[in-house]
This record gives structure tokens, sequence and C-alpha cells, in this order.
């Protein structure tokens, strides 16, 4: 049975809630749609930030829904469409077990690890977090948040906007994280697809000398000449005088610095958690500045001796490319659940958080990213957020999408 989900753009917040309530009200006619929700997902654009509490006990009142999760976004999205600069709501309507999730904040607690449900399932095994961007120490606390997990993996993203965002768990909230922790019951596959990709030269290289967000030396080579190798400049400026050569190498550099696709990837850490995820799995982050004559390299993040990066670009098909993968893994993974219960395993909803750099400003047109997953999964009822900030397993992200679908 699938979820029931709505969208809606309009500047009054209680005009949205009656056009999406009205969506949900035609749904309910349709038999394949679940009856009886008990938790809602909730999304809203800075257009309607000043209105959320409004819109938030609207919500609670009209539907009879208790127990909503949500956050407030520079733009947000639904399933095959984007609402960008304008007030707009995003809500779906999701039915789970008695006892399969819990809300929680820095005022609710989640129930510790180890705890089980009734259907003896454990009740801490993953966890939707929305985040306040604000708030200190994120990877930190997102690294704690999946240590209270069994499954030491959550998905969710960091609210966004150029006013104070606001996340909801039950109520309206600053600071700090906050979400839904649901119990090892309740089906849902999750997947990462970055935004950018290794350059085609470059292989994984190990930090051997650096300090704060400056990288000295890879695999004991200046990091400087590092980049270049792997960016092809070497070989194409070979016949130059080294004064030329680090002219055009760095005028070569900050071509792709301006265009803003100049990374680099980072393994994620620990290891451990890591073998949950893809092994080629990395966190992106900017490339800020060189220093030919150091040889150094800073990106925008600290960096630690021992990690290990590849230097990336950002690309539009490379991205298109890697959000199709995902939903076929996703697509893979449904029919392997079929196969294993020997019955018809269907989504029934999904949750998409991606980031405010992906959108138009790497798709080009309005809608294209969510037009990708809606041709990739069909008209599965969907909502979610641009976030600054992704969050999978234990790990921020950038430039990344999230999907996760619940079945």
């Amino acid at each position: 049975m699938r979820f029931r989900y709505a969208h809606a753009a309009h500047p009054d917040g209680g005009t949205a809630v009656d056009l999406c309530l009205a969506q949900l009200a035609a749904q309910a006619a349709d038999d394949a749609t679940q009856r009886g929700p008990n938790l809602g997902f909730v999304y809203l654009t800075e257009g309607l930030l000043a209105q959320v509490g409004t819109i938030l006990a609207l919500l609670k009142s009209r539907t009879g829904v208790p127990n909503w999760v949500g956050a407030s976004a520079s733009a947000i999205c639904a399933t095959g469409v984007e609402y960008v600069d304008e007030p707009a709501l995003a809500i779906m309507l999701g039915r789970f077990e008695p006892g399969s999730f819990n809300i929680f904040s820095g005022t609710q607690r989640p129930p510790a690890r180890g705890t089980r449900t009734d259907r003896a399932s454990s009740a801490a095994y993953t966890a939707l977090v929305h985040a306040d961007p604000s708030a200190p120490g994120l990877p930190g606390l997102i690294e704690d948040m999946a240590g209270k997990l069994d499954s030491g993996g959550l998905f969710g993203g960091l609210a966004s906007g150029r006013e104070a965002p606001v996340t909801i768990a039950d109520r309206v909230l600053r600071g700090g994280l906050s979400g839904v922790v649901f119990a090892s019951d309740v089906p849902l596959v999750s997947r990462v697809t970055q935004g950018c990709h290794p350059l085609p030269g470059s292989r994984r290289r190990k930090i051997t000398a650096g300090e704060d967000n400056l990288i000295a030396t890879l695999d004991d080579e200046r990091a400087f000449d590092a980049l270049l190798q792997d960016a092809g400049i070497v070989e194409n400026v070979a016949a130059l005088s080294q004064t030329e050569r680090t002219r055009e190498a760095l005028a070569r550099l900050k071509v792709l610095g301006r265009r803003g696709l100049l990374f680099v990837g980072i393994e994620p850490e620990p290891a451990v958690l890591r073998e949950r995820i893809r092994r080629d799995d990395y966190l992106v982050r900017p490339v800020v500045a060189i220093d030919p004559a150091r040889g150094a390299v800073a990106v925008g993040t600290p960096i630690e001796p021992g990690q290990t990066v590849r230097f990336c670009v950002r690309d539009e098909s490379a991205a298109r490319k890697d959000l199709t993968r995902i939903c076929a893994e996703i697509r893979d993974h449904l029919h392997e659940q079929s196969e294993r219960q020997r019955r018809t395993v269907a989504p029934k909803g999904a949750i998409y958080v991606s980031c405010t750099g992906r959108g138009t400003h790497l798709f080009g047109e309005q809608h294209d990213e969510l037009r990708v997953i809606a041709q990739q999964l069909g008209d599965l009822p969907l909502v979610g957020f641009y976030a600054n900030g992704e969050i999978s397993g234990c790990s921020l992200y950038a430039f990344t999408g999230v999907l996760t679908v619940f079945y």
C-alpha cells in the first residue's frame, strides 16, 4: 500500500495546507493507498517559514496524525517536481506498526541500543535525521547519533535557507539534531548518489603531510604536483619552462575553480562503518586554494595525515548517470526482496535529500533531477528538500543526493 503525499505552492500557509489536504483526500479513494497514517513528513520553503507553527498545528488537527518530522529549506521537492524561490509545502503520510518508530530531538531521547520492540525487533536500528546547519560540531553529533543505532546508519540532511532554518519533530525546533528512529522491521533501502566524480587520470592517494585544511604531500609527493598529474596537465605542458609550466597549469586549474568544479573526495572514516556503504564512496569537499611555491593544496575541511583522497570534478552527465545507478540498485534490491519473500515487494514512498548545489545548478533545468528519479522509479510518492549538507551512514556529505525508499 502506497503512502499518500501532496505538494502545493501558495504564500498563505493555511491555503497551502488546504491544497495539500484536497490532494490527500482524492488519493484516499484509491484502494492502493494506506489508511490510518500515524507519521507525517513535512518540508516547506523559507517563504512559509514565518508560518511554520501554524502550518504544523493545522496538519496535526486536520489529518489526525500526531507525529510529524521535517525541515525548512531553500528549495523542496516532490515526485517529479522542485519548488525553488516560492512559498511551497510538501507532505507525505505513512503508516508504520505501533512501536516501530520513535520521534527524537534534544528533549526526546531515542530508544537505547539493544532495546527490543514487542515484535522482538531492534527498536533503534536506523533514523531519518534533520539538523540545524548552525549547530556546533555537526560531524561529531552525526557520528554520535549513528553510534546510538544498531545499524550505525542514518539518512537525512541539514536544513537550508538564507534565514535561520528550522527542523520539525512534533514541534518546531532550532539547533541540534531531530528526526525519527525506525525499528529494524521497517523495510527501507537508502543509497547515496555523487554529484562529482574522480578526474579521469586520478588515483587514490594518502595524505602524508598536512595540517588544518592544508594538504602538503600526497604519497610523499607535493600535493600540487599530484593534482597536476591527475588533471593530465603535466604531460601537456612538459615542454615549457618551470615558470611557464606553473603559470599555464594555474591558468587551467583556475578555469576549473572558477566554474566550481574542482574538489577532493575524502574516503569516509572509520573504516568499520565504511564497509556498510559503497567501497568507492567519498566525502566531497572543494579545493579552496593552491600554493605552487609550497606545493600545497587547501581544501574546505580539516584534514589529517593518513586519510585517502582523490581529486574530483563536478559534471552533469556523470551526476545523471550516478543518479540512474542508485535508482537501478534500489529496483534490484526490491526485486531481490520479492524473490526472497516469494511475493511482490513494492515501494510505498520515498524521502529524497539533495544538495543545494545540485538541482538547476547541476542538472540545468528545473525539475530535471526529480524527473530522472521519476523516470527510473515511476510515480513513487516522494517528498524531500535541498540541504546544506546531506547525511548518510555516519557521515556528512556535500554535492550528493540521498534517496531512501520505504517498501
